[in-house]
């Protein structure tokens, strides 16, 4: 997967305002050209994966957003490295509190990946972006 310039990301710390994380990952959205609901889909995945941060991960990290031809990525850090690349369930979790936040990411997105170091944990939620070809459709 490609990395951005370090000019060409947008980086926030993750804080408790979800309100406004949610509203900043929806207008980076709509200037990557994504439908509406793919610009809500991403918000909400992003919501649940800072809402992990700062319930199981201390609650410091970043969240990084760019675009490259093909996907608007998003990437939240954490400094705590708890999270495994195998902790998302497959199938749906059982009802019960919790559990479902790493699914739901996984289905709402195009793709998801989770890494991990000693120092940290990184979720990656990408949204395919809509290819503009200039062509008029063959009939």
């Amino acid at each position: 997967m490609s990395e951005p310039s370090p000019d060409a990301a947008a980086s926030w710390p993750i804080s408790r305002d979800l309100a406004e994380l949610r509203e900043l990952v929806r207008l980076h959205a709509l200037q990557a050209g994504l439908a509406s609901q793919c610009g809500e889909d991403l918000a909400l995945a992003v919501n649940e994966a800072v809402t992990n941060v700062l319930d199981h991960a201390g609650g410091a990290g970043w969240v990084r957003i760019w675009t490259d031809d093909d996907f608007l990525t998003v990437d939240v850090d954490d400094q705590a490295g708890r999270l495994r690349p195998d902790a998302c369930p497959d199938v749906r979790p059982q009802v019960g509190p919790g559990g479902y936040g790493l699914w739901v990411m996984r289905r709402l997105c195009d793709e998801f990946v989770i890494t991990q170091t000693r120092a940290s944990s990184q979720v990656r939620l990408r949204m395919k972006r809509a290819r503009v070809t200039g062509r008029a459709p063959t009939p």
